[in-house]
């Protein structure tokens, strides 16, 4: 199973494993869909999208506009199509989110949900404001565990630090087998088109039996990487043993924290009050 940007519109790292990741991956808290608000009949896009599972959320928190998930795997798209039958009012594209299939100034919100780690973000933000309208909003939202707070979380990360090249707890896949840090609010308050950006951070626990945890990691294209690398049966071995190691009664919490960061469109004022702002400090650095 090849690695590739999420960006491709032709194979997907998740293709084959589709029907397993919308098992088995969490869904978001309902405090982030709460601050996610549009006006009625407008239009959403949640980009790289996979199965639907955050682009069902927002829709069903969302029933007067209309939600598209921008997907370029077929077989997630696939997927996400058969899970979303019953919610009329979200479809599914294929696009990639370099290249967003909408006219400008056309989106009152475009999300991002677990998935900007393997766009191009510098051109996904450049295409994400484009597309959205005058304060339109930008929402980047990472469900991540909490290998910190979680002794069963931290040898997961180290089976995966030993047997995946590259890998480091706290990084994600960037494509082309690479594994980064991401920091989203960062980018984007250096980022021109951005006003007031601000995070949140949501903190919960996901029950899981030691069944679901295994299905759960088997959805994940880094234990994919990993499994290519030392065999199914050994990675399977190693993960039972963490398990009889960390779990005596089959049933676990597994603590996540839910990072959004939220960034309207700036407005003209506002673009002309940075560009006002950065003049001043430039010319305050010169006089020093």
């Amino acid at each position: 199973m090849a690695e590739h940007r999420l960006s491709s519109q032709s194979d997907s790292p998740y293709d084959g494993i589709a029907d397993c990741y919308d098992r088995a991956r969490p869904d978001y808290p309902a405090a982030v869909l709460a601050i996610l608000s549009v006006q009625a009949g407008e239009l959403v896009a949640d980009v790289g999208a996979g199965t639907g599972i955050f682009s069902r959320q927002l829709a069903q928190s969302l029933p007067d506009a209309r939600v598209i998930g921008v997907e370029p795997g077929a077989d997630m798209r696939r997927a996400a199509e058969a899970a979303s039958r019953e919610v009329p009012n979200l479809s599914f594209v294929a696009g990639a989110a370099e290249a967003l299939p909408f006219p400008d100034d056309s989106l009152a919100l475009v999300t991002a949900a677990t998935a900007a780690h393997w766009f191009d973000r510098p051109l996904f933000y450049a295409e994400a404001f484009r597309c959205l309208r005058e304060r339109g909003l930008l929402a980047i939202v990472q469900n991540v565990r909490r290998w910190w707070d979680s002794p069963f979380l931290a040898a997961y990360e180290e089976l995966h630090e030993q047997t995946v090249q590259g890998y480091r707890r706290g990084t994600f896949p960037a494509g082309g087998g690479r594994y980064a840090a991401i920091d989203a609010a960062g980018e984007l308050r250096g980022h021109p088109l951005a006003s007031e950006v601000q995070e949140h951070a949501f903190y919960w626990r996901m029950p899981m039996t030691r069944e679901a945890f295994v299905s759960f990691s088997l959805s994940s294209t880094i234990t994919q990487r990993a499994i290519r690398g030392i065999g199914e049966t050994a990675y399977l071995s190693r993960l039972a043993a963490i398990l009889d190691r960390c779990d005596s009664s089959g049933a676990f919490d597994v603590p996540y924290v839910t990072r959004l960061v939220v960034a309207p469109k700036a407005s003209p004022s506002d673009r002309h009050a940075i560009r006002t702002e950065d003049r001043k400090t430039h010319t305050a650095s010169a006089v020093r």
